[in-house]
């Protein structure tokens, strides 16, 4: 958690224009089959003038009314905001002393974090969106469980009431706690139990868990009732966890997705021939029936398949990334010929396939309107990749730093960070340039950089779960609807516009 920042290098224009000419150099245009993106002052100013006439747009078929994760329940990435078109700086922080802030959680005005490192201002706190002030706090919550002077992982999810639920784990071994917080009243409205013991996930006040039944040698999706007292439905089609010390090893289920009464997750499923790997399940979330699954894995090292990873739901398809379109490598090789797949969310009917690029690999991806970004690796290099939601054509490709991260997006504009190391600083101390560009054409619109000290801004935007939050609490920051960023640094909050 404890790491540093650092400042800018080489001078902006160069270093773009040098990345520029050794990607010309070492990877021609052709290689992919897309131009490079276009960063003149021409095409910069149509970009921000389609972008600003734009007509507001739901990236999501998402009712939530609160601050999603990872933009909505489509995991995406892709927040129900307008684009950040202009380098944002900060327009207050607050720093009440604590040591490790959760992760936040936007309600109308008011956004919900805090901590329990913290002897003064300890607990839930609720900060107005506009002007940083608390609100109100609620405090008790640390003087149980062993919690006083710890963070914890906690998890907020919407509740069809409209209440909060906020599940907070215990330091001392006791049970989990699944408080319902009255956000309006700024206090505790009780406290409910799960009718199975369940790690569970909510999307859009939707929710469900996942187990394991080692007597019956099965993993199980579950399906709740509102309030978590009832099971709606189990679905027990998938098989137990692999051994952890296996070098193929990938935990049972993926994070979820869902649109349209659909979750869409990750896992191996009980009839798959050995050696099984996790393929993309469609389940019914009224019933818990599976509609469809992906079986046409290609085989990517040795005799195992393409493993389907974590799933998103972007443009009206079920995205997922594919490995070994280009053969399979002997086991313990790195697979070759990454693309994307996308598909009908309600048949599993295959919609396009990207096509593979030799010595390429998809680290991660984000929907930016009517496109698919992608951060890819090219042997050793960083690109960004944008691809058609319509039909996965590849529009456009940009050199990225080496450091280069993928984040977010909103309105049609995508964001991204690039780590800069301080000279004359010890390893780990660093500063962040965050970038913005034009999700269509791949143009970028602004750039600036960001001082590191105690700020947490990339951490835990890749499709792969960070394993420091353990796949829960997700980003240290989000992007509300009025188009500010909210976020938490190791010692507070802040809003950026």
């Amino acid at each position: 958690m404890r790491r540093r920042p650092s400042l800018p290098g080489t001078p902006l224009a160069f270093s773009f224009c040098l990345a520029w000419a050794l990607a010309l150099t070492i990877h021609p245009a052709d290689a992919s089959g897309a131009a490079l993106a276009d960063d003149s002052p021409a095409s910069r100013d149509a970009a921000l003038q389609r972008l600003r006439s734009a007509a507001p747009r739901a990236s999501c078929a998402d009712s939530a009314t609160m601050g999603s994760v990872y933009g909505s329940s489509c995991n995406n990435r892709e927040f129900p905001a307008p684009p950040i078109l202009a380098a944002p700086s900060k327009t207050w922080e607050t720093t009440p002393g604590w040591w490790g802030a959760w992760s936040p959680f936007l309600v109308g005005e008011l956004m919900l974090t805090g901590s329990c490192n913290n002897d003064g201002n300890a607990g839930l706190s609720a900060l107005d969106t506009r002007t940083g002030k608390t609100v109100w706090r609620i405090g008790e919550i640390c003087a149980v469980g062993n919690r006083r002077g710890s963070t914890g992982n906690i998890a907020f999810h919407e509740m069809q009431s409209g209440k909060v639920l906020m599940i907070y784990p215990r330091d001392d071994g006791g049970p989990t706690d699944y408080y319902v917080v009255d956000v309006k009243a700024g206090r505790l409205a009780g406290s409910l139990k799960p009718a199975a013991n369940v790690t569970l996930r909510g999307l859009g006040g939707v929710f469900t868990g996942v187990n394991q039944s080692f007597n019956d040698g099965v993993s199980n999706v579950i399906g709740f009732s509102a309030d978590l007292g009832e099971v709606r439905w189990r679905n027990r089609e998938f098989r137990l966890a692999m051994d952890k010390y296996d070098s193929h090893y990938q935990p049972t289920f993926s994070p979820t997705a869902m649109a349209g009464g659909v979750l869409f997750v990750t896992a191996r499923s009980k009839d798959q021939p050995d050696p099984p790997t996790r393929q993309l399940h469609a389940i019914d979330t009224a019933t818990g029936r599976t509609l469809w699954r992906h079986t046409q894995q290609p085989k990517a090292e040795g005799a195992w398949r393409s493993d389907d990873g974590t799933p998103m739901v972007a443009g009206g398809k079920a995205v997922i990334r594919v490995q070994g379109l280009l053969g399979a490598v002997s086991e313990g090789r790195k697979p070759d010929g990454d693309a994307l797949r996308a598909f009908d969310p309600r048949s599993g009917a295959v919609a396009w396939t990207t096509k593979p690029v030799p010595g390429t690999a998809i680290v991660n991806y984000v929907a930016a309107g009517d496109t698919l970004v992608a951060e890819v690796d090219r042997g050793g290099a960083r690109e960004l990749w944008g691809f058609r939601l319509g039909d996965g054509a590849l529009a456009w490709r940009r050199p990225a730093g080496k450091d280069t991260q993928l984040l977010a997006s909103s309105g049609g504009a995508f964001y991204a960070s690039e780590r800069l190391p301080i000279p004359g600083r010890e390893a780990g101390n660093f500063d962040y340039r965050l970038q913005g560009f034009d999700g269509q054409t791949g143009t970028q619109l602004w750039s600036t950089v960001l001082p590191g000290k105690n700020l947490l801004f990339d951490g835990g935007w890749g499709i792969v779960p960070d394993p420091r939050r353990d796949g829960v609490q997700g980003p240290a920051w989000r992007i509300g609807r009025d188009g500010a960023i909210y976020g938490v640094t190791l010692t507070g909050a802040y809003r950026m516009k």
